[in-house]
């Protein structure tokens, strides 16, 4: 896991968009768009055009600057909360280029959005990015239990924790003995929650900041 999860995000970033720019963008592209687009649709950025295109076009003038990124590991933020202030930049510059400025200032000023901080629409990118984490967490967990030959252990976790299912029908249902439910589910939440680390920590979290995000993912998820 260390190779696949360094502990500085940005040098991960950084270190792809100098060897693998097109792996990099990839990356960036597949676990923020969603995101994005989710905080357009639930704000007044909407008004702008169709969400899935602005998002598309805005990540790809942004990645296209090789710079982007470094710029980001140095502002101290979270990577979505920095891609949606560029956004909202983006938005602004596109009406001001497009000649729309004063057919869409009386529905919406995207210089306001980050000042009004639209509480709805930063909470649907909130859960959008979070339900995105939690996605690769599982499906990193899940290939790894298989590649091991413990496949069963993550169907039992999956029954039981995501589920409800107790663990004698469980334990049944995946052929792995009764004694050892609470011990195999432990392990793979365990296995879990560290995945989701790695993935808050390559988000540019701070690691003294991790409990207090897995708790604001557990929220936003429950």
């Amino acid at each position: 896991m260390p190779d696949l999860f360094p502990t500085t995000h940005a040098t991960w970033l950084e270190t792809e968009l100098l060897e693998r720019p097109d792996s990099a963008r990839a990356h960036v592209m597949s676990r923020y768009a969603e995101p994005l687009a989710a905080y357009i649709r639930a704000s007044s950025l909407r008004t702008l055009g169709e969400p899935n295109e602005l998002v598309n076009d805005f990540l790809a003038a942004r990645l296209a600057d090789g710079a982007y990124l470094a710029r980001w590991s140095a502002s101290g933020l979270p990577l979505r909360r920095c891609l949606v202030n560029g956004l909202i930049a983006h938005a602004r510059n596109r009406a001001d280029t497009e000649g729309r400025r004063r057919a869409t200032r009386a529905a919406v000023d995207p210089a306001q959005v980050a000042d009004s901080t639209e509480t709805s629409a930063l909470l649907a990118l909130e859960r959008a990015w979070a339900m995105r984490a939690m996605i690769e967490a599982h499906d990193r967990v899940r290939s790894e239990l298989d590649a091991e030959g413990k496949g069963a252990w993550w169907e039992l976790f999956r029954l039981h924790s995501v589920q409800g299912v107790a663990y004698a029908d469980a334990t049944r249902a995946t052929g792995l003995p009764l004694a050892s439910a609470s011990h195999i589910n432990r392990v793979v939440a365990t296995r879990l929650r560290e995945a989701l680390a790695a993935i808050l920590l390559r988000d540019g979290i701070r690691p003294d900041e991790i409990e207090r995000e897995l708790a604001t993912m557990q929220d936003l998820l429950g």
